[in-house]
């Protein structure tokens, strides 16, 4: 009889374990959310390399542009760094995402913690290097998302280059072999590494199709294929644009058909400074970036109040001006 009630008890658990909401989402019974986040890191060397804005200027633009929170890299940060950051946070009335770099299962605990005191929704891994054997990386990764699990946090799976993630056909085998891993996609990483000018061929789409129905998470650049962040011109409307726009929207369709109360969807915007950024040949960057971003964002509200619209589900997001000056 205990060995009978043993074995119920472990299959409920197990039942249990595999039903874990593996969304982003804060515990409440709000309707499915968008979170519009601006990584910190997209605002280094602005509005000049030499006349940086102070990180207070920063957050102040941020919250002027209708953002709800911005990212920060908690790998290596000090107590000091995280106290900090929360505190600048609550000040601009700011919520805050978090990523990291583990290279091993053992080093993510100290960014749970970072981000738990932080109050995060998610947990970005960017996850060793691009020279990690498959076979390993896949356990890597399956003890990371066990991990996180225990820990009640949603961990998502940056795709990036020079990451176990590099590869797009890899990257799926990553899914198929970890039912519960989910990520935050970053298409440009894909098109540049699959030298895409246009809309992935047909060979590339079925890969496509299964890293996006894994999506709980999306990052904002817009690549041509050659370059990994491009302008997007003064309204978003370029060719590019309208490439990446579809997709985007195609995962939030598809998330918020079974998203539930409490779920939230990070959409983060990070153009990158030089390099990632183009330079003329006087050194100046060739984009407003800081325009671009507030451009994306008002993008990406748009396009999340037509998944809502279209589905029937989820709260709409406050319109974000696209304004491209200060």
């Amino acid at each position: 009889m205990k060995r009978l009630v043993a074995c119920l008890t472990a299959l409920v658990l197990a039942r249990s374990a595999s039903a874990q909401n593996l969304h982003c989402h804060d515990g409440s019974d709000l309707p499915p959310r968008l979170l519009l986040v601006q990584n910190l890191w997209g605002l280094v060397a602005l509005p000049t390399k030499d006349h940086e804005w102070s990180e207070e200027e920063k957050l102040g633009l941020i919250k002027a542009a209708g953002f709800d929170a911005f990212d920060v890299w908690v790998g290596g940060a000090s107590e000091k760094d995280v106290e900090h950051w929360r505190g600048i946070g609550e000040k601009f009335g700011l919520g805050l995402g978090v990523e990291t770099g583990p290279n091993r299962v053992e080093d993510l605990a100290p960014s749970i913690a970072a981000a738990k005191k932080l109050g995060s929704v998610y947990l970005d891994v960017h996850v060793a290097n691009a020279f990690v054997p498959e076979a390993q990386a896949t356990e890597i990764l399956r003890g990371l998302s066990e991990e996180a699990k225990r820990a009640g946090i949603a961990m998502v799976v940056q795709t990036h280059r020079g990451r176990v993630t590099q590869d797009l056909i890899r990257t799926v085998g990553y899914a198929r072999a970890i039912p519960d891993l989910r990520f935050d996609v970053d298409l440009s990483h894909y098109f540049v590494g699959g030298e895409f000018g246009g809309a992935p061929p047909s060979e590339a789409q079925p890969y496509f199709d299964a890293l996006l129905e894994r999506a709980v998470m999306l990052d904002g650049r817009v690549s041509n294929g050659e370059q990994v962040q491009i302008d997007m011109g003064p309204t978003a409307d370029n060719t590019e644009t309208r490439l990446f726009a579809a997709m985007w929207k195609r995962v939030m369709v598809r998330w918020l058909k079974e998203a539930q109360p409490g779920d939230i969807f990070p959409f983060r915007v990070e153009l990158g400074p030089p390099g990632y950024a183009i330079l003329d040949p006087e050194g100046r960057e060739i984009s407003d970036r800081w325009g671009q971003q507030k451009l994306m964002a008002g993008l990406i509200a748009r396009l999340w109040n037509e998944a809502v619209g279209e589905t029937g589900r989820g709260a709409s997001h406050a319109v974000v001006p696209p304004l491209l000056a200060r």
